[in-house]
């Protein structure tokens, strides 16, 4: 599938995109960065608290029941409420987090003090009680180790990602659990009074160690996070989410930071250009030249481009209209082939794309099922849009030279669609390549098979280099009319000069031909929402 079978259209250049502070629209891209970490460290959180509740209700009460000491530790709440209050503090923040009824800079800082809250707990199940018969002289590093406090500040941070300064305070008060907590116990008579240099050695300095090793992850963490976001920020869009692949680049559903209007984002790394700089410059150009061609085309049934440009790192990105359909392909190949009259009004509208990109010396040279969508826009349904024009020819330049970089960067095109004079290599190609193209379109659409079937990409070239075409109607059970019949069979001519010669001409001979039922928005509609309905979701993508 071709990437603008996935989305919308390719085509590249224009402005380079700068990683600004502040964007043309006056909102400052950190503010961009801070709002998806927000969301990005909610979801995290309602990890951490599941993680917690499966870690204590998973090992604690096990222990206990091995040791049988279950019961005697449940008659004592100094046993049982620590992990209690871990385990009820976890539901709570869950259910915060999963609700959506708060901001989300709120439901971080709940997340942090959740961070003190554990910590708290697990210095109390650490130490309650187990100082009992214990002098100054036993408590040393190897006797008295470390809590759990230490890696839970480790694993907190690393997972959830939260601005440093506030990170600090949490880490400050998680890392403070331990030292108090013992206080706490000697001011109970439950622990032996240290000297200050014990106390800082054995109970501080472990932790203000995790302090701050924490806190560097915590700004490592959050900065990562925010290099990751700045990557997915192209000028005035947002990357939303990878829509697919295909070719050389990846197509991405993008939103404007202020518009409500949805796009769709085609990205193609320079290093996927190939390894030879000569040859990944030639692609390079070809991409730019892609996105010129069509942005000087304004058809409604050509793929509107609105940005296009290069990043700091070489990366080619255009920015096209999100449709909101599904290319012919794939719609044959769910539904089956269109009625003939349905047909007629898919090639109509192609042929108004095609005959304009002609009119201003563009061929397309890659047209086939994937590369045309059958769209709904606005209250119209069934508008045709054409797409991919990655192998886009300029027929000649407005200063007469002939419009090609080089021959290393003529491609062959799609087997199954490709016209006799582009198979047998011929360099005078003009629309009428894209006519011949068009015409298997046709014959795909009404039979939901290809004009010729083989084994091989090279069997392919060789049949639509040689063989006679089958008419349509011979591979269909439906009444097509003998007239679109003959369209399709002058369109898959061999020699240029027996197709039509225009796209004009074509769209004119479709407009001619009879049928019992024309197709009318009213049909168009009634398609569109039985499918929707029978899929139980949109069939569009």
């Amino acid at each position: 599938m071709s990437d603008g079978a996935i989305a919308g259209g390719d085509s590249d250049r224009g402005k380079t995109f700068a990683k600004l502070a502040t964007r043309p629209d006056g909102v400052r891209t950190g503010e961009h960065v801070a709002s998806h970490l927000l969301r990005q460290a909610i979801r995290r959180l309602q990890v951490v608290s599941v993680a917690l509740v499966a870690a204590v209700l998973g090992t604690w009460l096990p222990v206990l029941l091995v040791q049988g000491t279950l019961v005697a530790e449940l008659r004592s709440p100094d046993q049982w409420g620590p992990p209690v209050g871990a385990v009820a503090a976890s539901l709570a923040l869950f259910a915060i987090a999963r609700s959506g009824r708060f901001r989300p800079s709120v439901v971080v800082r709940v997340g942090l003090a959740y961070q003190v809250v554990v910590s708290f707990a697990i210095a109390l199940s650490a130490y309650i009680g187990a100082f009992e018969g214990m002098t100054a002289s036993d408590f040393t590093v190897d006797r008295i180790g470390m809590t759990y406090v230490a890696p839970w500040m480790v694993f907190f941070t690393v997972l959830v990602p939260t601005r440093p300064r506030e990170a600090f305070v949490a880490l400050t008060a998680s890392a403070a659990a331990v030292p108090l907590t013992y206080l706490t116990l000697v001011r109970a008579g439950a622990a032996p009074s240290l000297d200050p240099g014990t106390f800082t050695i054995v109970l501080v300095l472990p932790y203000l160690v995790s302090l701050v090793l924490s806190y560097l992850a915590a700004r490592i963490v959050h900065r990562l996070g925010v290099e990751v976001r700045r990557a997915h920020e192209l000028g005035s869009y947002r990357l939303d989410g990878l829509l697919g692949r295909g070719g050389m680049g990846e197509v991405w559903r993008a939103s404007h930071h202020t518009l409500a209007r949805p796009a769709a984002i085609k990205l193609v790394r320079r290093d996927a250009l190939g390894a030879d700089p000569a040859a990944a410059d030639l692609a390079a150009a070809r991409f730019e030249r892609e996105a010129q061609a069509i942005a000087s085309l304004q058809s409604p049934h050509t793929i509107e481009l609105y940005d296009f440009g290069t990043t700091a790192d070489g990366t080619l990105y255009y920015v096209m209209e999100l449709l909101d359909g599904i290319d012919l392909e794939e719609l044959v190949r769910r539904f089956g082939p269109m009625p003939p009259e349905r047909v007629v009004h898919v090639l109509r509208q192609a042929c108004e794309s095609l005959e304009e990109a002609h009119a201003r010396g563009v061929i397309h040279r890659d047209i086939k099922p994937a590369n045309i969508y059958l769209c709904r826009r606005a209250l119209e349904h069934d508008v045709v849009k054409v797409l991919d024009f990655g192998l886009v020819r300029h027929l000649a330049r407005p200063d007469g030279a002939e419009g090609r970089l080089t021959r290393a960067e003529v491609v062959a095109g799609t087997p199954a669609y490709l016209a006799p004079e582009l198979a047998l290599g011929v360099d005078d190609v003009d629309g009428r390549a894209d006519l011949y193209a068009l015409g298997c379109v046709g014959f795909w659409l009404l039979t939901g098979r290809p004009v010729f079937e083989a084994p091989t990409a090279p069997a392919l070239i060789v049949a639509h280099a040689r063989e006679q075409p089958p008419r349509p109607s011979t591979y269909t059970e439906l009444a097509v009319p003998p007239e679109l019949d003959q369209i399709v069979l002058d369109c898959l001519a061999k020699d240029p000069s027996d197709r039509p010669q225009t796209a004009a001409r074509l769209a004119a001979r479709l407009d001619a031909v009879p049928v019992e039922h024309p197709w009318t928005q009213e049909r168009a509609v009634a398609w569109w929402t039985a499918h929707r309905s029978q899929e139980g979701q949109p069939i569009s993508r």
